[in-house]
């Protein structure tokens, strides 16, 4: 009977340690201090130069289907601002807010939530910053800027199993009126 008491207590107590583990990692994940390592993202202000016949807009991918053998977005264009423009926006919209400057460092505004569909090129660049790679809560930590193929950023879209795509906003360079590169914004 000691056995069986001394059994459960360790078994509670690595219960325990482990959701502890996960807490500690969810905080690491989702804590705004880490997001400021971005060095290679850029807001769409500073990337409006890019490429010729191109614009980069920030928007929510609301869905994505295959249409005639090409990937078509659903998108629904947001203005995203950073830093001092995101407190002077987040100050001008919340003046009764009680706050001096826009939280986490970020702010969006979506006013119209108008949709359009837009092509994506096959060829497009997908860059993630944070996505599930193997299943488990563990496998899904931040990776600036990393590569995926545009497959690969179509079925983790379609997983809502460890983190849903859909909630992050994406930077979107548009040449020739098709989506030629994704860049996925981290919020904290």
């Amino acid at each position: 009977m000691k056995n069986a008491a001394k059994q459960w207590r360790y078994r509670m107590i690595g219960a325990a340690v482990a959701l502890l583990g996960i807490i500690v990692l969810t905080t690491y994940l989702l804590t705004p201090a880490n997001a400021e390592e971005r060095t290679d993202v850029q807001s769409p202000s500073a990337n409006k130069a890019q490429l010729a016949n191109s614009e980069v807009y920030t928007a929510y991918i609301d869905g994505m289907r295959v249409e005639d053998g090409k990937l078509m977005l659903t998108v629904d264009k947001i203005g995203w601002y950073q830093g001092e423009e995101a407190n002077t926006i987040f100050k001008q919209r919340n003046p009764d807010a009680g706050m001096d400057e826009a939280p986490d460092g970020y702010y969006i505004v979506n006013d119209n939530k108008e949709q359009e569909q837009v092509e994506v090129k096959a060829d497009a660049n997908v860059l993630m910053q944070l996505y599930d790679r193997d299943g488990t809560v563990q496998g899904a930590e931040i990776q600036w800027n990393e590569p995926v193929s545009l497959t690969k950023f179509e079925s983790l879209y379609g997983d809502k199993r460890i983190l849903d795509m859909s909630v992050f906003p994406y930077h979107l360079t548009i040449q020739d009126g098709k989506v030629i590169k994704i860049v996925q914004q981290y919020i904290p």
